[in-house]
């Protein structure tokens, strides 16, 4: 599954590159986007922008968004749209995030921010359509869980899988 190249506001980290990672935007550039309504769902999120433009989204793609933007993305009761939730464990995610070089401090106050804007309840586990613990799984057996999972979902919606060219 190919990623969708979400749009931001916030700096290229070490390694990150333009068009693979992120559309690295200022937010003059952003605003106007949002302005001209470029964006499926965008947020404001731990001090930067982000957004999904349309354009960006597609059958074989898959994007990462927060519980507001699935909310958004489930709204438009698109068959075509699958939504998984990926979680895990506080002390993987602070591992995580301390070997891509995000610091100590950042870290904390990321993991801070996730307690306040990722809080699972009742209405927001009903727009997914799996959920996978990360943290029991390697990156490998993660994918092939959600390519296995996808196909399934997309199977039992009626969607002919035969188009999407996936490698599994």
């Amino acid at each position: 599954i190919k990623k969708v190249v979400t749009h931001t506001t916030r700096s290229k980290r070490e390694g990150e590159e333009e068009g693979v990672d992120y559309h690295f935007v200022d937010d003059d550039t952003f605003n106007n986007m949002v302005k001209n309504d470029e964006f499926i769902e965008h947020i404001h999120y731990n001090g930067n922008q982000y957004g999904t433009s349309k354009k960006e989204v597609k059958l074989d793609k898959c994007c990462t968004l927060e519980f507001e933007g699935a909310k958004t993305y489930y709204s438009l009761h698109d068959k075509n749209i699958v939504i998984f939730y990926l979680y895990c464990d506080e002390c993987t995610r602070r591992e995580r995030m301390l070997s891509r070089g995000d610091g100590k401090k950042k870290t904390e106050e990321r993991i801070d921010n996730d307690h306040k804007a990722f809080k699972l309840d009742d209405e927001i586990k009903k727009i997914f359509d799996f959920e996978i613990d990360t943290s029991k799984y390697s990156l490998e057996k993660t994918s092939q869980i959600i390519v296995e999972k996808y196909y399934q979902i997309l199977k039992s919606r009626g969607i002919d899988t035969t188009t999407i060219n996936i490698k599994r």
